[in-house]
């Protein structure tokens, strides 16, 4: 929602909300937490990849299909789990992998001709967001404040020397309002919740976590609608029903008969 009222380029709000998100949780850390390891890389280029195809997507598109999109995310990280963890395939996975998808075809096909790269930067989206939640889990001993830290800082720092050197880019020419919309984007829609969720994951698994943050997908849309007026065409409503459906049927309880006795 933030993004469309602030109105500036994808790539600018992409970094300046990341700095931001670092800078307010910076004074947390705790020298002894900075530790490195490998696989804090693959975290951090997941991140940033998320990032900047997330909020550019935004800005090519509406609100509902890039978050929608984004949240493909629980598909792709079974994916991972399977071909790249090596766990087991369980049948009510592949089932939900298969409903979800098929939303997503059903947004793709419905916005496609409209807004081309904005759905494929939320599709990529999506397959960062799944990277980054099992990279989360592979660093679930590491503080969650300094992994938080250390994905928004190198996402914004990366990007910076881009924006500077790109005149349509430029961040110096945003008003007051802009300035403080992107300190209220990065410093508490990002840094709270990312560090929150980066803590969640060392005691919950990435597929509990998704399940929780489904709430994101169906309240983004309806508070985009209140803030901008901006409404989702049918086929997003459509496909984005489907998807959640499909990744529900995955995380939600299955309900038992009780047995006869």
């Amino acid at each position: 929602m933030l993004a469309k009222l602030i109105d500036l380029p994808g790539p600018t709000m992409a970094c300046l909300r990341a700095l931001f998100a670092a800078a307010v949780l910076l004074p947390f850390l705790r020298p002894a937490v900075l530790t490195f390891r490998p696989a804090m890389i693959g975290m951090v280029a997941c991140f940033a990849t998320m990032n900047v195809s997330y909020v550019t997507a935004i800005t090519l598109t509406t609100a509902a299909n890039a978050i929608i999109l984004q949240y493909t995310a629980p598909a792709w990280m079974f994916l991972a789990s399977v071909f790249l963890l090596r766990e087991p395939l369980d049948r009510r996975s592949l089932v939900s992998l298969m409903v979800g998808m098929a939303g997503v075809v059903v947004i793709v096909i419905g916005n496609w001709q409209s807004a081309p790269v904005g759905i494929a930067l939320g599709l990529i989206a999506g397959a960062a967001y799944g990277g980054v939640a099992v990279f989360l889990r592979v660093l679930r001993d590491e503080d969650p404040f300094w992994l938080t830290v250390m994905n928004h800082a190198i996402a914004g720092f990366v990007l910076l020397p881009v924006i500077l050197t790109k005149p349509e880019w430029q961040p110096f020419e945003m008003t007051f309002a802009q300035f403080v919309g992107l300190l209220l984007y990065g410093g508490v829609q990002m840094a709270i919740p990312y560090a929150i969720f980066s803590r969640a994951l060392t005691v919950v698994t990435p597929q509990e976590a998704g399940l929780i943050t489904l709430l994101e997908p169906v309240l983004n849309p309806i508070l985009t609608w209140l803030a901008v007026g901006e409404v989702p065409v049918r086929s997003t409503m459509a496909g984005g029903a489907v998807v959640l459906a499909g990744v529900a049927m995955r995380y939600l309880p299955s309900v038992r008969r009780p047995s006869s006795s």
